[in-house]
């Protein structure tokens, strides 16, 4: 009886060690070090970083510049083009459906959008998106979109077929202008034929799109209206939309790219900041630090950020798990909008399993760690998407730990 007592108060004593690993605000230097040095190499114009932990924010920092030209400082919390980090917001309204009975997970998508049963499979996609195609073999259904399981591709893979598929439906930016409405996007992305089999694979798809559609036509209000009642007010997030007000527009930063000559400049195609009707969950939603922040708070919490619940804490728990088995390998997986890290011990991140993680298009990455209560956000603006600013966010701030 005795040493089980001890055994019992070891494990007590281990859980408690394990919740209390602090960051060691001196050990993140090197991190401002190698950002700053990212700067003055002309590799980015300006980064915001913040760190969130056990309820507090302990370390909040922006270096570098707003606009280059005009000389203007990066200020905290200053306004970003969010691009992919769009999907995991529109996946938590598309769970809020689920959760009122208005759609289930194993719907079949034709219910909503007959076209996409009549896709054919491409046999090799080094053919392109005219190559010959076989049918599909079994139905597509919103856990498919939500897991980017469903045979539908996002064009940025290197090969034939994402190139001339990224060709017909894209510029550079995802520019929201070059489409009136997310509907119109669909439209063209289903003159396409899938990349493989639903089920069968996970690839990077613009399948978010559809469930933005599919929001659309089941809540019967505009995709910003409803984002805006339903998520966005509840947790005070004052400052995320697919449009700036003209008050808050001097907050935005520019898109930054490097030329041939390795000199840091604006892009040509700048994202608009109002007038915009196309409201996407690919893409399409600008927001600041802050707000942010407190969305990634609401999942932290199970569903729930300052007295508003948004999700169940059962629907949130299902949606940060793996739902794609080993389809992405043995040490990473994707839940319902979001990745997951599955096993660290078959990961080179530092990480800890359990992490939920996502970025976008322009070098923006966020992560959640609930074993160390730890939510962790950077944010630039700058193409093309690389990882080097993930993998110093993790291996930075995991080594500030103790």
């Amino acid at each position: 009886m005795h040493r089980n007592y001890l055994l019992l108060l070891a494990l007590i004593v281990g859980q408690t060690v394990w919740a209390q690993r602090q960051l060691n605000l001196d050990k993140l230097t090197p991190f401002e070090e190698y950002l700053v040095n990212e700067i003055e190499d002309g590799k980015a114009a300006g980064v915001e970083v913040l760190l969130h932990q056990a309820g507090k924010t302990v370390w909040h920092k922006a270096w570098g510049m707003n606009d280059i030209d005009q000389q203007k400082t990066l200020e905290k919390n200053s306004i970003y083009f969010l691009q992919s980090m769009t999907k995991p917001i529109v996946s938590v309204a598309i769970l809020q459906l689920v959760e009122k009975g208005l759609l289930s997970l194993d719907d079949a998508v034709e219910d909503y959008l007959p076209k996409i049963a009549t896709l054919g499979v491409v046999k090799d996609i080094s053919s392109g998106i005219k190559g010959e195609t076989i049918p599909q073999q079994s139905t597509i259904t919103i856990r498919h979109l939500l897991t980017h399981t469903s045979g539908l591709s996002h064009g940025l893979g290197e090969n034939v077929f994402d190139q001339e598929l990224f060709r017909l439906m894209y510029n550079d930016l995802f520019d929201p202008i070059y489409y009136s409405s997310v509907e119109e996007e669909v439209d063209v992305l289903f003159q396409v034929p899938l990349i493989g089999q639903p089920g069968e694979q996970w690839y990077y798809s613009a399948a978010t799109d559809v469930l933005a559609v599919i929001l659309h036509q089941i809540s019967k209000q505009p995709i910003d209206r409803y984002l805006d009642e339903h998520i966005f007010t509840p947790l005070g997030m004052k400052e995320t939309g697919y449009n700036v007000p003209p008050a808050q527009q001097a907050r935005v930063m520019p898109v930054y790219l490097n030329n041939e000559e390795g000199v840091l400049l604006k892009s040509p195609v700048q994202a608009r900041v109002e007038g915009n009707q196309f409201f996407g969950g690919t893409y399409g939603l600008f927001s600041s630090m802050q707000d942010y922040l407190r969305f990634c708070q609401m999942l932290l919490n199970g569903g729930e950020f300052n007295g508003q619940r948004v999700l169940s804490t059962q629907t949130v728990q299902m949606m940060t798990q793996n739902q794609v088995g080993d389809l992405l390998g043995p040490s990473r997986g994707f839940g319902l909008g979001l990745g997951v890290l599955v096993n660290t011990e078959k990961d080179p991140s530092p990480a800890n399993s359990g992490q939920l993680y996502w970025g976008g298009y322009f070098k923006t990455h966020f992560y959640i760690d609930p074993k160390e209560e730890l939510i962790a956000i950077l944010m630039t603006q700058k193409i093309p998407a690389t990882e080097e600013y993930v993998v110093a966010l993790n291996r930075f701030v995991y080594g500030a730990l103790e």
